[in-house]
């Protein structure tokens, strides 16, 4: 009866919270790029779920600790992490999904029936998605990963058992790049490289770096020099 007494309440003053609302956060710094708050919070309230996500702007050295607060919160169901969270937030799951143990990041916690928590990393599926969603095809196409942080080996991951023809990554720091692309290569029929192509050769360029947050930032690779078919996609939603 309380609870609906609070649905009631709650929809005649138009509020999107009482205190049966559960939550969950997402988890970055910066975080005003961020989408997500505004879009999941959206969906919840479009298919009448009492849920909310919110966006939290935790650095590096407080991330154990607001992690640890969270999680004591009893109507806090889960969390999404941005950078650059995604492999620090592992330590924080009592299980991993298969998928997130090959990628070795996560951007997903949630809480199990049994009170513990499960990690996953749904980036890579996310944006394959995102394309194909878009009409991109992948099959056969030579691919160009920009960047091997969290969401990049993610991407990376997804494109390498799809049925691309090729994947080449590249990170600033060199082993970040090396390492996906070896064990990518150990499980794809794709041809796996490092460094920067010929992009007159690239079919699908993806910026999967932290570049394109800041207006001043240059352009991650030569746009210019792609074919005329090649398409380009960015993980970046916004700027701050």
């Amino acid at each position: 009866m309380d609870k609906i007494m609070m649905k009631d309440e709650r929809n005649s003053r138009d509020s999107p919270v009482d205190t049966q609302t559960r939550l969950f956060y997402i988890l970055g710094s910066p975080i005003a790029h961020v989408r997500a708050p505004i879009v999941w919070s959206a969906l919840f309230k479009r298919y009448g779920v009492n849920t909310l996500m919110l966006p939290a702007d935790v650095t590096t050295s407080n991330f154990d600790t607001a992690m640890k607060g969270l999680k004591a919160i009893k109507n806090f169901d889960g969390a999404f992490f941005t950078m650059p969270h995604k492999f620090a937030a592992m330590d924080h799951a009592d299980s991993l999904t298969q998928r997130a143990q090959r990628i070795g990041s996560i951007n997903l916690l949630r809480r199990q029936a049994d009170g513990t928590w499960e990690g996953d990393n749904v980036d890579g599926a996310g944006f394959i998605a995102g394309l194909r969603a878009d009409g991109v095809s992948l099959d056969g196409a030579k691919v160009y990963l920009h960047g091997c942080g969290g969401v990049g080996r993610s991407i990376g991951w997804t494109l390498g058992v799809d049925k691309i023809a090729s994947l080449t990554v590249y990170d600033v720091d060199e082993g970040r790049a090396r390492e996906p692309a070896r064990s990518i290569a150990s499980v794809s029929s794709a041809r796996l490289a490092t460094g920067r192509p010929s992009m007159r050769d690239i079919d699908i360029a993806i910026n999967a770096s932290p570049v394109g947050l800041n207006a001043s930032d240059d352009l991650p690779f030569t746009v210019g020099e792609l074919p005329l078919h090649a398409v380009v996609a960015d993980v970046i939603m916004g700027r701050a």
